[in-house]
């Protein structure tokens, strides 16, 4: 927990694991991550309370101001992705050819924990509340055993790139999702 003030006005922040009750921000952050309409909701509401998809809220942490949840990174161990993937894409997309699945590249890998998602609400940005729902994931990811964190970058925002070197990730190759270019950048 800490505090920070804007405009001379007190909030307390905290980054902490994500419960049940934080699934409606989990399912959100994924939607926003994607770039995705909020009119598909209820499914990803339905795919979030699921224990074992890549967008469980078991695999999210959640950023509050004064109690109030602002912001979710998604981040898991890389060694669950297949069978992550796998339960995400039948409950969110079953109706997707599993060629498609099968045909496209890994995001993550065993031995890292991967950043998955991350949005915070346009009101509460720019105030390191990012930085530390970051932080709180790559602590989780040494704890956890794996040998550093990673994350993929829109090869098109640099700025996005930028900021996460200054956080310490540093890239360590491309590769295409979704026929798209990303970076891979990771920290250790």
């Amino acid at each position: 927990r800490s505090k920070f003030g804007i405009n001379s006005v007190k909030m307390e922040i905290e980054i902490r694991d994500a419960r049940i009750e934080d699934v409606p921000i989990v399912a959100w952050t994924v939607l926003t991550a994607l770039d995705m309409s909020t009119n598909d909701m209820d499914r990803f509401v339905k795919s979030c309370s699921d224990e074992n998809t890549m967008y469980s809220w078991k695999n999210s942490i959640i950023a509050t101001v004064d109690n109030v949840p602002v912001g979710c990174l998604i981040a898991y161990d890389g060694s669950r992705y297949d069978e992550l993937r796998k339960k995400t894409w039948s409950s969110l997309w079953e109706d997707t050819d599993p060629s498609i699945i099968e045909n496209t590249g890994k995001e993550a890998h065993e031995g890292e924990f991967y950043l998955d998602s991350m949005a915070i609400l346009p009101e509460y940005r720019k105030l390191g509340i990012g930085k530390s729902l970051i932080e709180y994931a790559f602590q989780k990811g040494k704890d956890s055993g794996c040998l550093y964190s990673s994350l993929l970058v829109d090869i098109n925002k640099p700025r996005l790139k930028a900021y996460y070197e200054t956080i310490g990730f540093k890239e360590f190759g491309r590769m295409k999702f979704f026929g798209h270019e990303y970076y891979r950048l990771r920290k250790q």
